[in-house]
């Protein structure tokens, strides 16, 4: 019977996103510091269950993937901007699972994550073509069929955004499908949203707890993971998407036709240990996107 996921060893992967992190991440254009305090942290914070695989909505995504492979018409995929190997990972099962053929390309700004992406693919006997480059300016050598990416709308504001749906179009050929989620947060503000004090404090409460519980098997010491944990809260940020509405703009000025537009809502952590903030674990509605180009 195959599985219904793919293979995530997070325990053996998360030291290795931390080593490829001081390794690899820099500072973005204008100075500043690394992005080490997210790219080293993030697998830990998804083996300790304080953020979500695939945003929660990990069945959809593989389920479309599944479909899209079985049709046998779309074998070139890009990922588009990934933390880690999980969409990538997403996408190797899915296609494996229908006996189809693959070419996977993964497009991110940092060149940790694609390091990574390349352990993950030489684990799993995979080929992975990896760009460090803004996605927006990627020009694939030919047209792409899938463009598949998750909770990626965040990092762009609403002008980066119009310019992100523009170069999906033009990497996409005619007739290939655009798939995502993405968090949605009615009501906020445009400017770019942070952990306040409280949510930080809860979320590095948390991890702690978590950490206290996994001395047998995490690499950090539980006060490590609570300075970590503090680093990741004080530092995120993430600009809103408020609703459907936004979403279904960029898509119709972008050229896209809505294959599939809905908004489903994901049960965040339960009990004395539920966390709030950006990119946290928390109870949240999504909305699932399947697009075509024209």
């Amino acid at each position: 019977m195959t599985a219904a996921f793919p293979e995530e060893p997070l325990a053996e992967s998360a030291p290795v996103s931390r080593r490829l992190a001081q390794e690899h991440c820099r500072p973005r254009p204008g100075g500043g510091e690394t992005c080490a305090w997210y790219h080293g942290f993030w697998q830990y914070l998804r083996l300790m269950g304080l953020a979500k695989t695939s945003g929660g909505q990990a069945t959809f995504l593989f389920e479309t993937l599944r479909g899209l492979a079985r049709a046998g018409e779309s074998p070139k995929v890009l990922v588009s901007g990934s933390a880690d190997y999980s969409m990538p990972a997403h996408a190797l099962w899915a296609y494996r699972t229908e006996g189809a053929r693959l070419q996977l390309a993964v497009v991110d700004l940092c060149e940790t994550p694609l390091a990574l992406c390349r352990w993950y693919a030489e684990r799993q006997g995979a080929e992975m073509a990896t760009h460090c480059r803004d996605v927006r300016d990627h020009e694939p050598s030919t047209p792409v069929d899938v463009v598949f990416t998750n909770s990626f709308l965040g990092n762009f504001d609403p002008d980066g955004r119009s310019r992100l749906f523009a170069g999906w179009r033009r990497q996409l050929r005619p007739g290939g499908k655009l798939l995502f989620t993405n968090r949605l947060r009615p009501g906020a503000p445009e400017t770019a949203l942070s952990f306040d004090d409280e949510q930080a404090r809860r979320f590095a409460e948390a991890a702690g707890q978590e950490a206290q519980g996994r001395r047998a098997t995490l690499d950090l010491d539980p006060d490590e993971v609570v300075r970590r944990a503090r680093a990741y809260a004080e530092r995120f940020r993430s600009f809103p998407v408020r609703s459907v509405d936004e979403i279904r703009r960029l898509l119709t000025d972008a050229g896209f036709v809505i294959d599939l537009l809905e908004v489903t809502t994901n049960l965040g952590r339960p009990g004395a240990l539920a966390v709030s903030g950006p990119s946290a674990a928390e109870r949240a509605d999504y909305a699932r996107v399947i697009a075509t180009r024209p």
